[in-house]
């Protein structure tokens, strides 16, 4: 068996030890309520007819009905079947800065992490689409190019960090200028670049790009990261003989800090959109909205094999132990006989 969403496993646990938390304090308070009250004269009217038995039954299946929703939410698998997938879809390019700046940890675990999220999150959400990846630092290069193949698209953006490109620095220009060939040389069916970074550019390089993006409807939408404190640029020595940051030629740390000007004046001038990403990756709804409305072209099919979704069993399952528990009351209090007058 295998869990879907297995990468949500903490998450997951604490939203069910919680209220199963609160099932089991709930019992004991009400056994102890009850062992307190029997003594008194209105110990008729409180004690439930049914008894303890009921009641134990009732919370055993809650607590089976919680344990069921975890089950649920992490989406079980097992066996697998083949099927003929269809792919059409969109070509999507994104550009992601590589450079020493974005180790920069005031987002955690640092910038770059963060952007890779944000690129997986957009691939894994994608439906037939084709995705090709540019890493820029001081210089652009064609990391990944168009692919239908995710698995492979993703190993490429794992590898990808400082080192991949050899040229430090920050060059829009550069990054422009490769998305440009790659939009010139392909029969793109998206009209839209993804630039992934903090804005910061050491070239100020990119104005004469502007205009081949207008005349060709291209349209870049940034997504910017980093706090308005920023930080400062971890180095890349042995942390044992040097130091943990990098300094300028007076001794002194390198704080950087993201430029949202700059990124909302290049998806500006382009009729394109900026998002930040910094806290949320809620966002990126936007862009994959706008993929949807892309024009689709179609990449032929493929069998696939794949796990069998089973969370239908286990949500049956669930829908059957909630209608028992339902059925079954808690009993009318007992009431107190009059007497005669």
């Amino acid at each position: 068996m295998e869990f879907r969403n297995y990468e949500y496993l903490i998450y997951i646990v604490v939203s069910v030890f919680v209220p199963l938390l609160l099932l089991v304090s709930y019992s004991f308070y009400r056994r102890n309520f009850i062992k307190r009250i029997i003594k008194s004269d209105r110990s008729r009217e409180m004690i439930v007819a049914a008894g303890y038995g009921r009641i134990a039954v009732k919370e055993s299946l809650l607590a089976l009905a919680i344990l069921l929703c975890a089950i649920v939410l992490l989406k079980p698998s097992w066996g697998t079947e083949t099927k003929k997938v269809e792919r059409e879809g969109a070509d999507v390019l994104i550009a992601l800065d590589v450079s020493r700046s974005m180790l920069a940890a005031d987002v955690a675990p640092n910038r770059l992490e963060r952007a890779k999220a944000a690129v997986r999150w957009i691939t894994e959400s994608l439906k037939g689409d084709r995705i090709g990846l540019i890493v820029f630092a001081g210089d652009a290069f064609m990391m990944c190019p168009l692919t239908g193949d995710i698995d492979a698209f993703l190993q490429f953006l794992d590898s990808v960090g400082p080192d991949s490109v050899n040229l430090q620095g920050t060059n829009f220009g550069s990054m422009l200028g490769e998305a440009k060939k790659v939009f010139s040389r392909k029969r793109m069916t998206s009209k839209m670049l993804i630039v992934i970074s903090d804005g910061e550019d050491h070239e100020n390089s990119y104005d004469s790009y502007i205009s081949f993006f207008k005349e060709n409807a291209i349209e870049v939408y940034t997504l910017g990261i980093g706090r308005g404190e920023g930080d400062f640029i971890p180095s890349s020595g042995d942390k044992s003989t040097a130091d943990l940051y990098y300094r300028d030629f007076d001794g002194n740390l390198i704080k950087t800090r993201k430029n949202r000007g700059l990124l909302e004046n290049l998806s500006r001038s382009t009729s394109g959109k900026y998002i930040d990403i910094t806290s949320s990756l809620s966002g990126l709804n936007d862009i994959l909205g706008k993929i949807d409305r892309q024009q689709q072209n179609y990449f032929g099919s493929k069998i696939i094999t794949e796990r069998t979704d089973r969370t239908g069993i286990f949500l049956f399952a669930l829908v059957v132990i909630l209608m028992i528990e339902a059925f079954i009351g808690d009993g009318k209090p007992l009431k107190r006989k009059r007497k005669d007058a």
